[in-house]
């Protein structure tokens, strides 16, 4: 996976993810087309990352991890999914909020949530979302 490790997540964050089993791939003949990284924060499924290869790109590969993820967070009994994103780039939010995700205002983010906003890059020009299970 060189085409995704080291630009959001290091080799070492991704294999403590691996070891927590928080990690969700989406593999074809091709090899490893993306993974999602998520986990619980504060009772909801917080999804840290979704990273699709540029060769797997437009073809519902991160689609169909967030739908299977969603699935399995929907069983174990969360209420809610959780992210953030990039609020100016044109298919950031726009594509959460297809797959049904709603940007929320301040004072409707949880606390970890927005703590965990604050403390990324560029967080002026991100936003929390959250989607109902």
């Amino acid at each position: 996976m060189d085409w995704a490790v080291g630009q959001t997540t290091s080799p070492v964050e991704l294999l403590e993810h691996i070891a927590r089993e928080t990690v969700w791939v989406a593999e074809d003949a091709q090899g490893i087309g993306g993974f999602l990284i998520a986990g619980n924060m504060d009772g909801t499924l917080y999804i840290d990352e979704l990273s699709v290869a540029r060769s797997h790109q437009r073809r519902g590969v991160g689609r169909t991890l967030i739908e299977a993820v969603l699935a399995d967070a929907k069983l174990q009994g969360f209420p809610a999914a959780t992210l953030t994103t990039d609020r100016e780039l044109p298919w950031n939010a726009p594509y959460y909020a297809r797959l049904g995700f709603r940007i929320l205002a301040p004072e409707q983010t949880p606390p970890n949530l927005a703590s965990r906003l604050a403390s990324q890059p560029n967080a002026a020009r991100r936003c929390a979302m959250w989607r109902d299970l």
